[in-house]
């Protein structure tokens, strides 16, 4: 079986692929409602607002079966982060698959069987893999990251120039997608404060490194503000080793010194760096850039 690289049109799915830009960058991921190995169904809709590994595979493929034992691991990894891994059987018979799944599969990751490949079909891109008269076989041993709204991050499809069984690619963009889940960064700028607020709320069970970890490996926030005109003072940070929950970054400026005496406005861009962590472990450093518009009254000005 000859295996693909990554292209960008992988993500297009069903909409096809062409040198343009395509319409829609990140599409849903389609539904799909699959008998589990453990009983009953899963519909895919209904692992919303979880992060979901989707992986395709079958017990005859000897790529996939190098990769199934580090799923496993993904899975335990990742577990108490609200990722959720998925297993795909693709076109075996119960009794087959159900026997290498016994002695292969991971109790953690969730196992479901594709036994005529409908399911499959709905991921394969149309202009990949053209030799296949069976499309469904052309996502097999592909990985994909789908986000807590259903939407695809990631799209691998095979690369047996680049295979990767133990998934450190896979495990690198996860890391860094959670990263910038886990913590949402907004700006709040009071109006006639000459004062704009950066505010970090994170979610339970995760903290960020403060300004001053305690550790040198860990990455500091930092946060830092450019708006044409303005000038920045040194960021005014809470105090503290980390910061959980909540945590609100002051940065103070000054207005333009060419503001007229009715209101003027300037766009600024906001530079957040952080490291999110939970108590065992570290997620990747995250860098992000956001903007926000400040408004400027006579009052404001130097």
């Amino acid at each position: 079986m000859k295996h693909l690289g990554v292209t960008a049109c992988a993500l297009t799915l069903v909409l096809g692929c062409s040198s343009a830009i395509p319409t829609l960058e990140r599409p849903l991921a389609p539904d799909f409602t699959l008998p589990e190995d453990v009983g009953g169904s899963l519909a895919l809709s209904s692992l919303r607002g979880s992060w979901v590994l989707l992986h395709f595979t079958a017990s005859w493929c000897p790529y996939c079966d190098s990769e199934i034992a580090h799923l496993g691991e993904i899975a335990d990894r990742y577990a108490e982060r609200g990722v959720k891994v998925v297993l795909v059987d693709e076109k075996e018979p119960e009794a087959q698959w159900r026997a290498y799944a016994q002695s292969h599969v991971s109790k953690s990751v969730i196992a479901v069987r594709d036994e005529d490949g409908s399911a499959a079909l709905r991921y394969a891109p149309p202009h990949a893999q053209p030799s296949f008269a069976d499309r469904s076989q052309v996502v097999l041993d592909a990985t994909l990251i789908v986000d807590p709204d259903g939407v695809i991050r990631l799209f691998l499809l095979p690369d047996s120039a680049h295979f990767d069984p133990t998934f450190v690619a896979v495990r690198s963009e996860l890391d860094r997608l959670l990263a910038a889940d886990v913590v949402h960064v907004a700006l709040q700028a009071p109006a006639q404060s000459q004062k704009l607020v950066a505010v970090l709320d994170v979610a339970p069970g995760y903290h960020v490194m403060s300004h001053t970890p305690t550790e040198p490996q860990y990455i500091p926030t930092r946060i830092e503000a450019v708006a044409e005109g303005v000038t920045f003072g040194e960021p005014i940070y809470p105090p503290g080793d980390t910061y959980e929950r909540t945590a609100r970054v002051v940065l103070p400026y000054v207005a333009p010194a060419n503001a007229s005496d009715e209101t003027a406005s300037r766009r600024v861009a906001v530079t957040v760096s952080y490291q999110a962590c939970t108590a065992s472990r570290c997620l990747f450093p995250t860098r992000r850039r956001i903007e926000t518009l400040l408004t400027f009254n006579a009052g404001d000005t130097p």
